[in-house]
Parts: structure tokens; sequence; C-alpha cells
């Protein structure tokens, strides 16, 4: 029976680099179109809190036969914990042994989070960003912002990059920090008129650009805001946009641009609103760009294929390299 492992924070990256995250992202994606993974629909639970916003709970399971991996995440959502210096997201996940039962690995959920959606996020540009990117734009630079950069400069090359926060000393540290040519620019719709691909992720309730921002042929990464009541891109770009997401289950729940685009009347309600999945480009089943001009739209609301990728490949580097703590 393999024992049982322990990633922290920094054994998890070391175990899971994003080349091999965003590898990993794509081949659950052919399992999964085949029929070789699986992940139901999560559970989503929210605690009300007096004065600020509510506690969220959630629990993503997904399973990876060919893998012989099963998984769970358990994580919470906690929008206003970078005001006091804690992560948003936090949590632990597990992967058991399918032939004993045993648990595995944990890890944490946090980490795994930041890195996977940051490899979804890369897989995504590459199949919908122009070949011809040199412009970064990233609104919103909390504690996820440094591994979306990072997915999408394993894809595409990032000459510039542009940044803005809520929090103007966040956006200067993020700034200073990141090992690119980056710049502050304290106007959204600056950053989105000068980007070729532009990445949202705030927990703003309300569009962080304006209609008509995003110039043409640009590739948008929305993020952030995974209520079904609250959106970070307008309808009106949402309609001008060709869009994918990357769970359409789990878009129709929580993608808010999207549902309150289509109450709006902007694009068809449902899944017909949209042109597909990222299993569907990953296949080839759903086309990608058409023109260097096209607007191109991707949500993720995030789903467990990719934290299950995630924790197979870290599971298999850790045991080889001897990474982390083995538990008694």
């Amino acid at each position: 029976m393999a024992a049982l492992r322990y990633l922290d924070a920094h054994a998890l990256r070391c175990a899971l680099p994003m080349d091999a995250a965003i590898d990993a992202i794509e081949a659950v994606m052919l399992a999964a179109a085949a029929g070789d993974a699986q992940a139901p629909a999560r559970t989503v639970q929210s605690i009300s809190r007096p004065g600020k916003e509510d506690f969220v709970f959630l629990v993503m399971p997904g399973t990876w036969t060919e893998r012989a991996v099963a998984a769970a995440k358990v994580i919470s959502y906690v929008p206003d914990n970078p005001l006091e210096g804690r992560a948003t997201v936090q949590g632990v996940a597990v992967m058991l042994d399918v032939e004993t039962g045993s648990p595995r690995l944990i890890v944490d959920a946090s980490t795994l989070t930041t890195i996977r959606t940051g490899a979804v996020i890369g897989l995504a540009t590459r199949l919908l960003a122009r070949p011809s990117c040199d412009v970064l734009g990233v609104i919103g630079t909390g504690g996820i912002a440094a591994d979306l950069v990072a997915g999408v400069a394993a894809v595409r090359r990032v000459g510039r990059l542009l940044v803005n926060d809520v929090r103007p000393e966040a956006a200067a540290a993020f700034a200073a920090r990141i090992p690119f040519d980056a710049e502050v620019v304290t106007d959204n719709d600056e950053i989105a008129a000068r980007s070729d691909v532009l990445i949202t992720a705030t927990s703003a309730a309300d569009p962080v650009i304006s209609a008509g921002a995003v110039r043409p042929g640009t590739h948008i990464n929305a993020v952030g805001n995974f209520s079904p009541t609250g959106r970070e891109i307008d309808g009106a770009t949402v309609a001008a946009a060709t869009r994918y997401v990357d769970d359409i289950d789990n878009a129709m729940e929580e993608a808010g641009e999207f549902l309150l685009a289509a109450a709006e009347g902007l694009i068809p309600a449902g899944a017909e609103g949209l042109a597909g999945d990222l299993q569907g480009l990953v296949t080839g089943t759903v086309s990608a760009r058409t023109r260097d001009d096209e607007i191109t739209l991707f949500k993720t609301v995030g789903t467990a294929l990719s934290d299950v990728a995630g924790l197979a490949v870290a599971a298999a580097a850790a045991e080889a390299e001897d990474l982390g703590v083995v538990l008694s």
C-alpha cells in the first residue's frame, strides 16, 4: 500500500510546475471525452456573516480511471480575507488509492487551486488567443494572479504586463515582484484597450471594464466572480465575444457573465449562448478562434477535473522525488 504523503505549498509547487499542470489538464480533458474521467457537479453551500460577504463552502470530487485517481477538494471561499492577510481560498485536497481505498496524498488546496487555475487559463489561452500576442493585462492582483500570469506566459510571449487592483498598493507590489516588464495602469479600460490577452481576477459583482473597451482580436480570461448575480464583464462585451467555459454545467449555475447577459436578451440562454467548453476545444469538436479580429472570452468557474489532473501529476512526482512528508 502506498504511504500517505502530505505536500505543503512549497512541496506542491515543486511537484506540479506550470508546464506539467497545463499538459495534465489537456490530458484529463481528453480522458473525460473518452469517458475515462468524471467530475460530478460540485456541492456549494453558503453561510451568511453579518456585515461581511458570505462564507462559501465547496466540495469538488472527481475520478480518472486510467491514472487510478479518485480525489476530492474541500475548500472555503472568503472574499474579504486578503484585507486581513489571509488567502481567499483555503482548504485541503485528498487523493485516494483506488485499489485499497486508503488516502494516498493530501495537499494544500489553496496552492492546488491557484496552480490549476493558472494552468486552465494557460490551456485556454493556447487554444484561443492569437499567436502574435505581446501585451498581457491583469485586473485584480490577489493571491491567484501570479499563477494566472505564469499560465499565460507558458503559452504566449508576455513582452509587457499591465496591472491594476482596487488596492493601489497591491498593484504596485505585484508589479514590483513579478518577473516581467510590468506597469501599473489605474484605468481598467486603458488596460483592456492595450491588451492582447486580458485577465480579470476580482471579486467584483459589477463589470470592471466598460462596454467597447476591449479591442478587436483580444482574448479575455474571466476568472473572478462565480456568482450567478455578479459579473466582471459587461453584457455588451459578452455579446460581442465568442464565448467558452471550462465546464458547461457549472457555468450555467454560476457564471453571472452569461446568465445576466442572457437575462438582458443579449445572448441566447443556456448552453446555446456558448460556443463550447474546454473539453470540446481540446478534442477539436468545438471551433476555436477563426479570425484575428475576433474577441474570444473564456470563463472559468472551476471543475474538479483540473484538480484531479494536478493531483495525479503531483502524486507521481512526489513519490518519484520523495517530496513532502510521509505521514505514519
